[in-house]
């Protein structure tokens, strides 16, 4: 990449920052509409108590923290979330899950493409709160997570994910991505 190429990259990054209440309920539409697709029916209150959707199937109540991380430099494959680890106490934990929406651009953007917000991809992580404490090791307060994935495909086009926090780092299972699947178990 040549200057010139360089710095119209830098003004695009300046100009892609999406305003963090857009990303964090587009992130719950992303989520909700995951769920909606694989037979859930949803429901959003109307006062944010750290748990974001509430979802009901074949009679059975689910509930989810969701947190949207854009890429920190839209090219950097680094993610930071900031967890409310005490919204999971006041539920089950087999039916209480952390999902995590990754929002970055993906394979197809190039220089010329870079503001185009079609152009951006999401990976979904989802974690069951069962895996969130064995991950923490924490039973109450805030966490801040940071995520790292390689920004290129491993073999069958599955992701290294690192999740990071207290010092500790740890690589998340590939069935944690995109898994909502898990949510009926």
């Amino acid at each position: 990449m040549n200057d010139k190429q360089y710095k119209r990259v830098e003004l695009v990054k300046r100009k892609l920052k999406v305003a963090k209440i857009n990303l964090g309920k587009a992130g719950e539409h992303f989520v909700a509409a995951k769920l909606l697709l694989n037979g859930f029916n949803i429901f959003q209150g109307a006062i944010d108590d750290g748990i974001d959707l509430v979802a009901r199937k074949r009679k059975k109540f689910y509930f989810f923290q969701v947190k949207t991380c854009q890429d920190v430099d839209y090219d950097s494959g680094k993610f930071m979330a900031k967890i409310n680890l005490d919204t999971f106490l006041k539920f089950p934990k087999t039916q209480s899950f952390l999902v995590l929406v990754l929002h970055f651009l993906g394979a197809n953007a190039s220089i010329d493409s870079m503001g185009d917000p079609n152009r951006y991809e999401q990976e979904f992580i989802v974690l069951p709160s069962a895996k969130l404490d064995e991950i923490l090791n924490k039973k109450n307060g805030n966490a801040v997570v940071y995520l790292f994935y390689s920004p290129l495909m491993q073999g069958d086009n599955q992701w290294i994910v690192k999740l990071k926090y207290s010092g500790t780092e740890y690589i998340l299972d590939d069935f944690l991505f995109d898994s909502f699947w898990q949510v009926e178990i």
